[in-house]
């Protein structure tokens, strides 16, 4: 079923970790990043000068173990395998954490590029891929995640010759946006290209998700997309994932 699910939607699940008892502290660590990104913007706003520093909500999974081990996670190497096929890599993992007074993330997809400097092509479904993971409970008014079903294949009378970032979506599609509510410790994968965004936050606790981009052993990687905010990739013993010092994770 899932498999039929992804090739008709573009996502696949939810699914759940087969481990949750790495998540509190998981989330713990993405709210000390969060701070310390809000004194690294005040900083440049006393000074004046330009944000020189490195993101720290950015490639954490290159250097922090509880997050690092999310990725180890059985049900997510295995949901990969299934869905997605082998010799993948992690090159870009980000976190995002909505409260009282977070605004709206706009439509947007997750191909940042194809291969090396070639031109973008959507409708590829061989390569580029997203998790999306659920640090703690996303409900409908916390910030919910939406996705546009079937928009990582043509339809009719939509034209994807536009921005990766859109305010919103036209008519045509409407019908096709879809909730997507994740519980704590649950999980999706889907096409990069597929249309999505998070909703302002309403009310509720302050929520936290996790996402990785995906690309497939031997996609040349832009230079923006091989920095280590962490200093340097860091070497494991265990063979189902390794890292190297372009920044990127290998899954299975």
């Amino acid at each position: 079923m899932s498999v039929d699910q992804l090739r008709r939607d573009g996502l696949a699940g939810p699914f759940e970790l087969a481990d949750k008892t790495g998540l509190d502290a998981a989330r713990d660590a993405v709210f000390e990043f969060k701070a310390l990104r809000r004194q690294q913007l005040l900083a440049t706003q006393r000074t004046g000068t330009s944000n020189t520093y490195a993101n720290p909500l950015i490639d954490r999974h290159l250097d922090v173990g509880v997050i690092r081990k999310l990725y180890y996670d059985a049900n997510v190497q295995s949901a990969v395998a299934e869905l997605l096929g082998r010799d993948l890599w992690i090159w870009r993992s980000n976190f995002f954490v909505k409260s009282d007074g977070t605004g709206q993330n706009k439509w947007h997809h997750d191909r940042h590029f194809e291969n090396g400097d070639a031109a973008l092509d959507l409708y590829d479904t061989s390569n580029h891929f997203s998790i999306t993971m659920a640090l703690t409970d996303i409900g409908m008014d916390e910030g919910r995640i939406e996705y546009v079903k079937g928009s990582h294949q043509p339809i009719a009378g939509f034209d994807r010759d536009i921005p990766r970032h859109i305010e919103e979506v036209p008519p045509v599609v409407e019908d096709r946006v879809t909730p997507l509510p994740l519980e704590r410790g649950q999980f999706v994968l889907f096409h990069a290209a597929l249309l999505h965004r998070s909703l302002a936050f309403g009310e509720g606790n302050r929520r936290v998700s996790m996402a990785a981009r995906l690309v497939r052993a031997g996609t040349k990687i832009p230079a923006y997309g091989s920095a280590n905010p962490a200093g340097g990739a860091v070497a494991l013993a265990e063979p189902i994932i390794y890292y190297r010092d372009s920044g990127l994770m290998r899954l299975n």
